[in-house]
């Protein structure tokens, strides 16, 4: 998926007299929408053959749409889920997240383009089909097909920039009291709590306004016990149903993690200090590159040599309560002296662990707060702690060493005696081929 992308629309008004609602009539529009330098409304004309860049349509319908889907289309990350994004094609046309979040869904009888927004934290994912309208009258094929990734905070200017285009558009033409401008005027007028409340709903995977009252109690609660520092991290990943049991488990955490270590355990100072020196080098705009990046710094910090495998558990006071909920794997706290951590989810093996202690150091050394939750999310944020931890336990440099030939040549039995060597997972080390070795090559 590309990266670093940008999304933009553009539109000029036409005429339309033969519209039956003002609000269509008055927003008719040749409408042009760009993803990642590619043209999302490139269309054919089913009847002359010819193509085009943009479609003609009532821009009413669309910025409605964008106002009634603010807080899910801009902060619900839950579509972003690896195995969500690997069957994307498949599960864009049948899961209600992706469903709720394509422009098709749209409607009012117009032919729109088969476009999925799906957030990813500091960054949201694009996605486009080519695409039939099957309203008679529309006889045209979108005939693009992409996905990239944007700066959220640069998508969420553009979808608001069109917004009040097309309200002012509205009030230019006399046409006041819309359900649009109703909604946007909400959304606009929301003082600092009422957005932290409809933030956590979306986060929760529920639309504020239509989804969320019935949970405003276990909504309220969460923004109530739960420590500014997990916050993110614990809506992200909590089934809205084992809110309640899930915050009792973050309280015994809180509580155990306070008892001092009962032994010295490895100093991470040098290890935070080298992923410091690191932070302005890496890619804003490709996590795995950061995560990568960190932990060939953590290593050089420890003075490990390609090789050599490092031992995150020495970092860590490991103890054990299970969790109530299977997305939340991990509590931990830091020091510079090492960390507690405390094991929600049970872990397969040793290897299985490793991955888990390495992805809890990223937390302990680069990013400044106390206390961190590891979950099964997937932002920005996890994409860079999952790289890190397999660079960090499993360095690609070590597996090319190993392997002594063509990563494309590397058998099921290679990878395996590699991860034996490293002590972490053969998915692990085919993953670290697939993503650095075989695309490097």
């Amino acid at each position: 998926m590309g990266t670093g992308a940008k999304f933009s629309m553009s539109w000029e008004w036409e005429s339309a007299s033969g519209m039956k609602l003002d609000e269509h009539r008055v927003t008719w529009a040749r409408l042009e929408i760009s993803a990642g330098g590619e043209t999302v409304t490139r269309i054919e004309d089913l009847d002359s053959g010819s193509s085009r860049r943009s479609v003609f349509v009532p821009l009413y319908p669309l910025a409605e749409w964008i106002s009634f889907n603010w807080w899910i289309l801009l902060h619900n990350s839950r579509l972003s889920r690896p195995d969500a994004v690997a069957n994307f094609d498949r599960l864009r046309l049948v899961d209600p997240g992706y469903k709720r979040n394509n422009f098709r869904s749209i409607g009012d009888g117009f032919a729109w383009p088969d476009l999925v927004i799906y957030s990813a934290g500091a960054h949201t994912n694009i996605s486009w089909r080519p695409y039939s309208s099957p309203v008679a009258r529309w006889k045209i094929r979108y005939i693009g097909a992409g996905d990239c990734s944007v700066d959220s905070q640069d998508l969420r200017t553009e979808l608001a920039r069109f917004v009040d285009s097309v309200i002012v558009r509205l009030e230019e033409c006399g046409v006041r009291g819309t359900a649009l401008q109703n909604e946007w005027e909400s959304i606009t007028g929301a003082d600092p709590e009422e957005e932290q409340y409809c933030r956590a709903a979306a986060r929760l995977g529920l639309d504020p306004y239509s989804e969320a009252a019935k949970h405003e109690s276990e909504i309220l609660r969460v923004a109530e016990e739960v420590p500014e520092a997990l916050l993110g991290d614990f809506m992200d990943a909590v089934d809205i149903s084992r809110t309640p049991e899930s915050l009792d488990w973050i309280s015994r955490c809180m509580r155990a993690v306070d008892v001092s270590a009962s032994e010295p355990l490895a100093d991470v100072r040098s290890i935070r200090s080298a992923l410091t020196a690191r932070r302005a080098s890496v890619s804003p705009f490709k996590p795995w590159e950061s995560g990568w990046a960190q932990a060939r710094a953590a290593r050089g910090a420890a003075s490990l040599g390609p090789l050599q495998r490092f031992s995150p558990g020495d970092y860590f006071e490991v103890s054990e309560i299970p969790s109530p909920e299977d997305r939340i794997q991990a509590f931990g706290k830091n020091s510079g002296q090492g960390g507690k951590l405390i094991v929600g989810a049970p872990q397969g093996n040793a290897r299985t662990r490793n991955f888990l202690l390495g992805r809890a150091l990223w937390h302990s050394v680069a990013e400044p707060e106390n206390r961190f939750l590891v979950t099964n999310s997937y932002t920005d944020r996890q994409k860079t702690e999952r790289a890190f931890a397999a660079e960090l336990l499993a360095p690609a440099s070590g597996i090319a060493e190993l392997l002594k030939k063509d990563p494309w040549a590397a058998s099921l039995d290679d990878i395996d005696e590699v991860a034996e060597h490293f002590q972490v997972s053969s998915v692990l080390i085919k993953h670290q081929i697939e993503n650095q070795l075989m695309s490097a090559g």
